[in-house]
C-alpha cells in the first residue's frame, strides 16, 4: 500500500482486501489506521465503525493508543447553538482544556465573519 487511503470508500475497499487476504485479517498496517483516525477527527465514530465494520470499542481502543503515543494537540469538541429568550445576538464560544482550564469569549453574532481569519493567523 503505496499511498494512504482518504476517503471511507478508499479505506472500505483496501480493507475488504485485506479481510479476504489469508493472514492479514487481524492484523491492518499502521498507515491503513492513520487514515481512519484521521477520518475519526471529521467523521462520527459511529458512521465509520458502521461502513468500515468496526467494532467501536476497538476504533476507541486505537484513538487512545494513538493520541498517548502523539504529541499533545488541541482537541476540538462540536458545540451546539442555543438560543435564548433577550440573548439571541450574543455569542458564547467557550474553550476548555484537557487539563480543566477555560477561556470563553463572547460578543455579537456578527463578529463570527470575522472569526475565520483570527484563527488563519491573517
Amino acid at each position: 500500500m503505496n499511498d494512504e487511503p482518504k476517503t471511507l470508500e478508499e479505506i472500505h475497499a483496501v480493507l475488504k482486501t485485506l479481510r479476504e487476504t489469508p493472514g492479514s485479517r487481524r492484523r491492518f498496517p499502521k498507515k491503513l489506521w492513520n487514515s481512519i483516525l484521521e477520518l475519526a477527527k471529521s467523521h462520527s465514530h459511529k458512521e465509520i465503525c458502521r461502513q468500515l465494520e468496526i467494532q467501536p470499542v476497538y476504533l476507541k481502543r486505537k484513538m487512545q493508543k494513538s493520541q498517548n503515543s502523539s504529541p499533545k494537540n488541541i482537541d476540538f469538541q462540536e458545540i451546539f447553538f442555543e438560543s435564548q429568550k433577550g440573548h439571541a445576538n450574543t455569542v458564547v464560544i467557550e474553550l476548555i482544556s484537557k487539563s480543566g482550564l477555560k477561556a470563553k469569549i463572547q460578543g455579537s453574532s456578527s463578529c463570527l465573519s470575522c472569526l475565520s481569519s483570527l484563527f488563519e493567523g491573517k
